[in-house]
């Protein structure tokens, strides 16, 4: 519930739930001082009474029993601040692991093969240019969670990245921590977005600059480079949005072969999609969490999971269903208003980016 030890104010916590409710009744539950309201559509006054309250060190929560709607009043403590040296120290040590994965991909004899004279400076800026566009993909992406959090006034700590393993994963991205809980069901909806949205924006930045910087490989010889590839790693396929990006360029006959941003580009969208599926654990969680019951979203999260496996995100599939023992329902603090019409229509864009990222492991179609 984010709330801590400490004492109610119950004059001032009074007066607050007065000037934005009419208020039919009011007494001690259990200890806890609550409201019953007679107003209908709460939405917007309870985000300026649960402001009001934040200052005098209470949180609020509105539930909706029997029909009648009750406000809940909680002690709440202001959130430390964040402290950088942790952050700092694993954003420089996940940049290490990155760049180093990103010079040892670049270090393929496929590369000297396509491009002549592709040197050792070649392979530095190469992996240098895959660190910045994935750790900008990734970084963009949390800092869309924390803009979106401070819109709506909640505590959230700075991004911390997770280091990886060069070679094998560089990252395993990055994670910020809300330290308060959200207001209603439309701040729910736009914390779990506003991160996919963010990253597919710069992740479609890095498309383009992976296309400015491919190598254009006549169709009739892409099946050698195909096997080359094949001997130095793995070829994954493309997004849909990779198709469509090429459809600009008009080059008949040819087929790009990409640097290795064109890798980080494949990522961005790969972390874009899977961060949209229905799982509490992922920002799609609380997209679907905000318009859908708890036992709704845990039918999806199942569905959602089923879909990897066919898929082929085996380990994912098999991580998310571990954690998912420990799986609590955190309502937002205004559970009775609910989503609003504008957000529940853009669901359909968020669908069409789903499409147009999602890589399947396997063919599935």
């Amino acid at each position: 519930m984010f709330v801590s030890g400490g004492v109610v104010d119950y004059d001032a916590a009074k007066n607050a739930v007065y000037k934005y409710f009419t208020v039919s009744n009011v007494y001690l539950e259990a200890g806890v001082l609550t409201f019953e309201v007679l107003d209908g559509d709460i939405k917007e006054r309870f985000k300026k009474c649960l402001s009001e309250l934040k200052t005098i060190g209470c949180l609020a929560t509105a539930r909706r029993e029997n029909d009648v709607i009750k406000l809940r009043i909680f002690p709440h403590s202001r959130p430390p601040k964040n402290d950088l040296r942790i952050p700092l120290i694993l954003g420089i040590i996940t940049l290490a692991t990155v760049t180093i994965d990103g010079v040892l991909r670049s270090s393929s004899r496929v590369f000297s093969i396509l491009v002549p004279g592709f040197g050792f400076a070649d392979v530095l800026s190469n992996g240098l240019l895959f660190s910045l566009a994935l750790l900008g993909i990734i970084f963009i992406h949390e800092m869309g969670h924390k803009l979106s959090a401070k819109v709506d006034g909640v505590s959230a700590s700075l991004p911390y990245f997770i280091p990886g393993f060069p070679g094998v994963i560089p990252t395993l991205g990055a994670v910020i921590f809300q330290k308060e809980p959200l207001a209603n069901r439309d701040d729910m909806f736009d914390i779990g977005a506003s991160g996919p949205v963010a990253g597919f924006l710069v992740a479609v930045a890095v498309t383009i600059i992976a296309f400015e910087t491919a190598v254009w490989v006549p169709v009739d010889q892409y099946r050698n480079v195909l096997e080359a590839v094949a001997r130095e790693g793995t070829f994954v396929q493309p997004p849909l949005l990779f198709n469509l990006v090429a459809m600009l360029y008009n080059k008949t006959g040819y087929v790009p072969f990409f640097m290795t941003v064109g890798f980080a580009a494949w990522l961005g969208m790969v972390v874009t999609a899977l961060n949209l599926m229905p799982i509490w654990q992922l920002d799609g969680g609380r997209i679907f969490r905000s318009f859908l019951s708890p036992r709704q979203h845990m039918i999806a999260s199942y569905i959602a999971l089923g879909f990897l496996v066919i898929a082929g995100y085996y380990f994912m599939a098999i991580l998310l269903i571990l954690m998912m023992g420990r799986n609590v329902d955190i309502p937002p603090l205004d559970d009775v208003s609910p989503l609003s019409f504008w957000r529940k229509v853009s669901l359909i864009g968020l669908a069409a980016m789903f499409a147009l990222s999602f890589v399947p492991m396997i063919r599935i179609f």
